[in-house]
Parts: C-alpha cells; structure tokens; sequence
C-alpha cells in the first residue's frame, strides 16, 4: 500500500519486507506498505532512509510494486524515514505545475503534454512549438500567484472511470480504476499520482520563464518555493553586478545596456572603416612594391581574417600569387591567393603541405588557407619551396 495517497506528510513509518532481489545498482526491497514516492509522472523519488541505510532509488514495476534501492540487503520489520525538505520541495513542484500549467491554459489556451521537475529547475511543455506571448506569460504567472495567495485547498480523492468521463478528464495511459483526482479548490481538476501540499499557499512563489521549442511542443520552466526565492535572490545578485560594471543604478541597466550596445556598435563599424582603409592602403604598398612579381611574406601575430582580406586585395591589383603567413589559434596561418584564370591550384599545394608538415586546410584554384604548427616564418619558408616559381 502506497501511504502516501492519504498522507503526503507521512514521513517516518515501520513496514515489513515482503521482497527482495538483486543487480548490479544494489539492492531492491519491496514492502507491505511503504511512504516512499517511487520515480513516476516527472515526479522524481524520494530519498531518506529505510532499516538505517540511504534510499539510492526508488522505482515502481509493471504491477505497481514500490522497489526502494538499498546498499545491503534488509529483512524483517524496518523503519523507513522520507527525507522532509526533498519530498516538501517535490510537493511545492508539483502542486505549482498543476497551477501553472491551468493557468497558462486559461490565458494562453494551450494544454499541458509533459512535466519534469529537475534538481534546480523544473519544466512543463505546452501544445505547439511556437513560443508564447511574453505579455501572456506574464499574465499566466500573474494568475497563478493569485491561486496561491488565495490559499486554497488542495485535495485528493479517489474516483471511478465514470465520474473521471463526467468531469471531462482523461487518465493517464496505463492507469486502471480507481483513480487519484487531485483538485484545486474552483481551479484545477487532474488525474494524478504524485504527493501534494494541502494548500496552495504551502506552494509559495511561482516563476514562469520561456524555454524552447522541445518534443514537439514549447517549453516553459518554472521555479516554485524556495526554489524561487534562491531564483530571486541569483537575478538580483546579477542585477547588481552588471548596474556596478555599468556604473548605474539596477532599475536602469536595461537602458543602459542598449544605449551602450548601440554606442559599441558604431564603435565598431567605425573601426572596420578604418580596418578596411588600412588595407587598402597596404594593399597598393605591396602592390607597387611588387612590380608584377608574386608576394611572399610573413606577418607574425596577424590573424588568417587579416590576411585573407590582404590577399584578396592583392589578386585585385593584379598580383598573379601571394604567400602570406601568420598565426592562428597559436599555429601557423597560411593563406595562399592568386588572380583568377590560368594558375596553380593553390588547394591541391596547400593539401600537399599540410600531408607534409601535418596541418590541415584546403581551397579552391585560386585560395587556399592551412592551419600548421610551424612559426610564420618558417612556414613561409616551406610554402616557398613548393610554389612554383
């Protein structure tokens, strides 16, 4: 018998064991009657302890039978103790998802298909893979505080096949009559296995933020309890944080944080005017310098970015082949560019130097580019070496 159905504050209890086998986890004891919460529903187990030793795990078979994993085998009379703060926390959870999820159906019209309650953040996925309406969101957790600040009763009861039609619930696959109705005072009725509180203002606060597109529908995680306290309390530090780098007070770092954004941003397309410029400007140095002749140089501490753009410069001004060296990701950078029409192909070189000196990379007729672990300069060198010319 599953004591928690009619008391979900049955924390210490005695029971007999009445089964036992073995695997490679431990240990697994059935009971006559037992207040573990076995892993079902996106509930997870109870722990404590039973007979003295941990409960690692706590499983339901086929037949409904509870297993409660243990280190050591246990027989005869034993004492089972749930661990309080974990099945209060998954009470909390669970009471708050029932709430949550009839709320966002209220407002947002979309049914609940699943519910996970995780060890830091618990989740539920709605119908449909496009995310909601913020504002509605917003007005779903809104709803949902006032069900808790109302207090009202929470309470389970066991009902028939028939009365489950009459109310228009359905219940979950692979459960028989009779069945567990828990039902939130002129809110919520739903079919339901798992421990809850017997108030909805025992649940505490309830976050609601959007998740992700997940299983073919959209995911919303929640915090409930303590849980949304510690929630809370990790923003503000946040919060805090960025308003002390900013230099602002918290209720204006959101403004703050896009006039910036916005100020980086022309920042940044000034510089890459002035990148760009630079380039050209190098680009016809070398150019001139070159008189028609290919160019072979090393640039030690300059990114394949930077060159790939140099080269690409120089083919323009008509230098028929270019070598440029550099360093990326602390290897050496090779970009290798040409004019276009008739030429080397300058992939098949750069696949042939990097078989020799054990780089990689790769490229079209007329750029290529390799990544090996040689200093610009002396992989310059050995690109020399197999250039034509």
């Amino acid at each position: 018998m599953r004591l928690y159905y009619d008391n979900s504050y049955l924390y210490v209890f005695r029971s007999r064991v009445d089964g036992m086998r073995t695997d490679d986890r431990g240990t697994w004891v059935r009971l006559e009657d037992t207040a573990f919460y076995p892993e079902s529903g996106g509930q997870p187990a109870d722990g404590g302890t039973l007979g003295g030793q941990p409960v690692l795990d706590v499983q339901s078979d086929d037949a409904g039978d509870v297993w409660h994993l243990l280190a050591s085998p246990a027989e005869g009379m034993l004492e089972g103790a749930v661990d309080v703060q974990r099945r209060l926390d998954h009470m909390r959870q669970h009471c708050a998802q029932h709430i949550a999820s009839e709320a966002v159906r209220r407002v947002l019209g979309r049914e609940t298909i699943s519910f996970h309650t995780g060890h830091t953040v618990s989740t539920f996925d709605i119908a449909g893979r496009e995310a909601p309406d913020p504002g509605g969101l917003a007005r779903a957790e809104e709803l949902a505080l006032r069900v808790v600040l109302e207090d009202r009763p929470v309470v389970a009861r066991w009902v028939d096949e028939g009365e489950l039609s009459r109310l228009g619930l359905r219940a979950k696959d692979n459960v028989r009559p009779p069945y567990r109705l828990v039902e939130i005072e002129d809110f919520d009725q739903n079919p339901c296995g798992g421990t809850h509180p017997a108030r909805t203002g025992e649940v505490g606060p309830i976050h609601l933020y959007l998740g992700a597109p997940e299983h073919g529908g959209f995911r919303i995680r929640f915090y409930a309890g303590l849980r949304a306290g510690w929630d809370h309390r990790a923003r503000a530090d946040e919060l805090s944080r960025a308003a002390g780098a900013l230099g602002v007070a918290p209720e204006e770092v959101a403004a703050s944080t896009v006039q910036r954004l916005g100020e980086l941003s022309q920042v940044r397309r000034s510089a890459e005017r002035y990148r760009r410029a630079l380039l050209d400007r190098e680009a016809d140095d070398i150019a001139q310098q070159a008189q028609g002749m290919p160019v072979l140089r090393a640039f030690p501490g300059r990114e394949a970015q930077e060159l790939r753009d140099l080269a690409a410069r120089l083919a323009a001004r008509g230098v028929t082949l270019c070598a440029l060296t550099g360093t990326a990701d602390d290897q050496g950078v090779l970009v290798l560019g040409r004019t276009s029409g008739e030429g080397p192909h300058l992939g098949e070189i750069v696949k042939a130097i990097c078989s020799a000196l054990g780089g990689r990379g790769g490229g079209s007729a007329a750029q290529a580019q390799a990544l090996v672990p040689l200093p610009a300069e002396e992989l310059l060198q050995a690109a020399r070496l197999r250039l034509p010319g």
